[in-house]
């Protein structure tokens, strides 16, 4: 397998972030699910999966005064797909942020501004490539027990390879993709081990479904390729749409090191053309900081 066969590269550069940026580094282990992989419209098109994703992250964080910093970060994340293979993938990035507290004390206002780049390698071929990110958040602290947060995001993802055109006059590189999104949050500590958090996205941008032959989706649709990792009659295609995300999430202590939470996602999009879909995604998460 190409995942497999690139896995002992990205090890190395794993032990070397290790040795690098140790005692900044932490190790999750994740178990999702997606009930709807192929963010499709039809019953018959639409394929959940359960997958586990092993991540860590570590970097170099600099004061530059009594109230700004400058952080680099490293990330290395390996999915496993129980049933599609295709999605098996390995990624990795590097974001560096800048944050600015507006004060002294824990409940003063901070703003981090961030820039991030990812290598997105995929057992499927179609989908490798690179993923850009720019981000800025506001957030402060209201309480000993509340945090309230806001942020605003833009993404730009860029395929390695076009695929020949299944039509003549659409493209077919329908991972080349652009969105932008804002998004509301909260964390509320409701004693000292267990944190509840609640959130709410709104994205605008590039989305890409998979399904068999469908005219409303390919007359809604800017690229169509033919994507085999659902089937040997599916497609990909890439529309235009709005998204709404709800997400809510319980987080537990364990130590002072470790910790475990159970989330939940609900995603409701609009695509131009009438084409909609809903999804909902489950997660459970071990985070443990070295």
């Amino acid at each position: 397998m190409k995942l497999g066969g690139r896995l002992a590269c990205l090890a190395f550069a794993l032990s070397t972030l290790h040795a690098w940026a140790a005692p900044f580094d932490d190790l999750g282990v994740e178990l999702v699910y997606d009930d709807n992989l192929t963010r499709a419209q039809l019953g018959r098109d639409i394929k959940g999966d359960l997958a586990l994703a092993v991540s860590t992250s570590g970097g170099p964080r600099f004061q530059l005064g009594d109230h700004d910093s400058l952080s680099l970060k490293g990330t290395l994340v390996a999915t496993k797909y129980r049933h599609y293979d295709g999605l098996d993938n390995i990624n990795a990035g590097l974001a560096l942020g800048y944050r600015r507290k507006f004060g002294l004390g824990p409940y003063v206002p901070q703003l981090a501004l961030t820039g991030s780049a990812a290598r997105l390698e995929y057992d499927s071929r179609l989908r490798d490539g690179w993923l850009y990110a720019a981000e800025a958040e506001a957030s402060k602290r209201v309480s000993d027990r509340l945090a309230l947060r806001a942020f605003v995001r833009s993404e730009r993802r860029e395929a390695d390879d076009v695929p020949e055109r299944v039509v003549p006059f659409i493209r077919a590189n329908v991972f080349d993709l652009g969105s932008r999104s804002a998004g509301i949050g909260a964390d509320f500590a409701y004693d000292p081990r267990h944190l509840v958090s609640i959130g709410y996205t709104w994205h605008r941008g590039d989305i890409v479904s998979t399904t068999q032959r469908n005219l409303p989706v390919f007359l809604a649709s800017s690229a169509i390729a033919p994507d085999p990792v659902f089937g040997d009659d599916t497609y990909a295609y890439t529309m235009h749409a709005r998204t709404r995300v709800f997400s809510i999430g319980l987080s537990r202590e364990l130590s002072r090191q470790a910790s475990f939470s159970l989330g939940y996602e609900y995603r409701d999009s609009r695509a131009d053309g009438g084409i909609d879909y809903s999804g909902n995604l489950f997660r459970a998460t071990y985070l443990y900081g070295f």
